[in-house]
Order: structure tokens, then sequence, then C-alpha cells
């Protein structure tokens, strides 16, 4: 554009703000499957993109990747912004024919879930505890099975979303959506016992932008949550500015990892019969615990922060309500008895 140099410097600048750094991750992923798309069907797609390149580029995602309709949209709309990064505008790329197509595949997996149901298993304290036998025996390293434990237990306690302790990717990571080692703190209460302090700058349910500080309280049981971090933090060279969660080669550990990991232990548990064990159970299963144990529903709501128009007219001090609700969380596998063992 015919603009002075200092006028378009600053307008992009404004620009690159317009979109979160996780959404030009997208963007990207969106640009490295078209050409992995291009490959595969053997034709080269001219920008701007015809609607039939655009329906064999949902064709592929679909029946090759195997990706959903919402995730479909995501793509389109990366493949979009590459239209505008290339001076073209903004195509349509969603004409009437798209979007049909993209409603009947979202009616069909629909009503594919309503005829097989939801199959994630809600994670209980009594699956925790299988978990964490079938961890101490599995055949890895002892600073792997104790990273794997670690991150179980503080997901269920703290019913996080597991992105908001795990990289996304193994090869990137955005210091500002991941969970780095400067973020985590610990303290003591005034009984002497551990406080496990977990600051994620940018959960989803806030939508004013501030950060959120996650309390984990010691309980002292067997799936004691601060004990399993502490045993593993205190054999780690935590470096700052890095993701909190590394394999012992320096890799982040990915959620996507850590549910092939959960799918090689938890294969053939009692109870697991008619589901599977997920990263998501961790956070399901708490809201499950917690309404077994007569936890009220705002309860519920805030402890795993569930965004509500009732969760907000519930909670006046957030962090204050949510660390209440925590010291009662860490007592849930107290209820059922204790057992000694080493992890």
């Amino acid at each position: 554009m015919d603009l002075p140099e200092e006028v378009k410097n600053t307008l992009a600048e404004w620009g690159n703000y317009g979109v979160a750094n996780s959404t030009w991750s997208t963007y990207k992923t969106s640009e490295r499957l078209l050409m992995m798309c291009q490959r595969h069907c053997k034709k080269k797609f001219e920008f701007p993109m015809t609607t039939e390149n655009v329906l064999l580029f949902i064709h592929w995602l679909i029946e090759i990747r195997g990706v959903k309709e919402g995730t479909v949209n995501s793509y389109l709309s990366g493949v979009r912004q590459l239209h505008i990064l290339k001076g073209l505008g903004a195509p349509n790329l969603r004409p009437d024919i798209v979007k049909l197509i993209l409603k009947g595949r979202k009616n069909k997996d629909k009503a594919e879930k309503r005829d097989t149901g939801d199959r994630r298993v809600p994670m209980t304290v009594e699956l925790m505890k299988i978990l964490k036998e079938k961890i101490r025996t599995w055949n890895q390293t002892w600073d792997t099975r104790l990273l794997i434990w670690a991150v179980c237990s503080l997901a269920f306690h703290g019913a996080f979303r597991i992105h908001e302790l795990l990289c996304k990717t193994e090869s990137f990571f955005d210091p500002q959506y991941t969970l780095l080692t400067e973020h985590v703190t610990q303290s003591k209460d005034k009984s002497g016992k551990g406080i496990i302090h977990i600051t994620l700058n940018c959960p989803k349910e806030q939508r004013n932008g501030k950060a959120v500080i996650i309390d984990i309280f010691e309980s002292g049981n067997s799936i004691c949550a601060y004990k399993a971090y502490t045993r593993w933090a205190g054999r780690q060279v935590l470096i700052p500015g890095m993701p909190l969660f590394r394999l012992t080669e320096g890799t982040p550990l990915t959620g996507k990892r850590l549910n092939s990991i959960l799918e090689i232990l938890m294969a053939n548990t009692p109870g697991t019969e008619k589901g599977v064990i997920r990263t998501h159970c961790f956070r399901i299963g708490l809201a499950s615990e917690l309404g077994s144990a007569g936890f009220e529903d705002g309860e519920v709501q805030v402890a795993g922060r569930w965004s509500s128009r009732a969760f907000e007219l519930y909670i006046r001090n957030p962090r204050t309500k949510r660390a209440t609700i925590a010291k009662k969380i860490a007592e849930l596998g107290n209820q059922r008895g204790r057992k000694k063992e080493s992890l």
C-alpha cells in the first residue's frame, strides 16, 4: 500500500495483535495441511481457491485426517487468513454448498455420539489408585514414572484442562499460554501442610485476560498431588522460561503423549469396560466425585472453573472459595482408607 513506512509498521503491529499466538499456530497448521492435501490429491490449489478445491480440502480433512466439523471450520479460517496475507482479500470459502455439507457433518457427528454415548470414563479415587499402581510397575525410568503420576494427580485434584498443564506440541510452545517453571510455587499453611500454587496466565474461563491461581493442598493420602509433585520436582533441574513438565530428554510432555500413555496403562482395567481413560477424564471425574460426596452444584462449578451465569453470581472471591473447596477435595482420598505405596 502507498502509505508512509512508519504508518505501515504501526498498522502491522496492531494487526498482529489482532490474532492470538495460539490462533496464528492454527493458521500455520492450516497451511501445512493444505499442502499435504494437494500432495495427496496430486493437484495444485491456485489462490484464490475455487469452491471445488475447498470441497476437496474438506473431504480430505474429514475422511483422511478424521477431524470434526468444528476443526474443519478452524482450518478454513486459517486458509482465509492465508489469502489475506497474500494480498488477495477475504474470499468466500463457505458458499451455501459448503455450509450445507459442514452442517450435515456436524449433525452426523451428533447422531453418532448419541448412538455410542460419551465413552470417556470419569476418573474416580479408586481408579486413581489403580493408575498409581500401574505407573509404579510401568517399565519406564523412575523420573518418567514420577512425572506422569505428578501430572495425573494434579490434573485430577485441580480439575485442569490438560493443556493448562501440558504443551500442545513437542516442537513449539507459546510462553503466554504454556505453564512454565516459574508459574508454579509452593508454600505452607498455618498447620505446616504444603500448598502448590499454579498460576494460569490465560485460562479459558477468564474473558478479561486476568491470570488465575489454583491452589492444590497436601492431603497426605495415597493420591496426594502435593507429594506427587514435590517428589518429581525435587529430582529435576527446573529451568525458568521453559515448559514445566518435560521428559528426561527435555521434550515437553504433551496432552497427546499422555493420552497414549493412559491408553496403554489403563487397558483392560476393571471399571473401564464400556469406555476409555483419557486426559479429560480427570476433569469430569472430579465433578463426578464431588457430586457423589454431596457438594452443591455451585461448588462443583467453582472447583472446576466451569463458566456459567450461575457461576458468576455465586462467586465474589473466586480464589478464596476455590481454596476452601480445594481443602475438601484433598480429603476425598482419606474418606476411603489409606494405603502405603512407594510413588
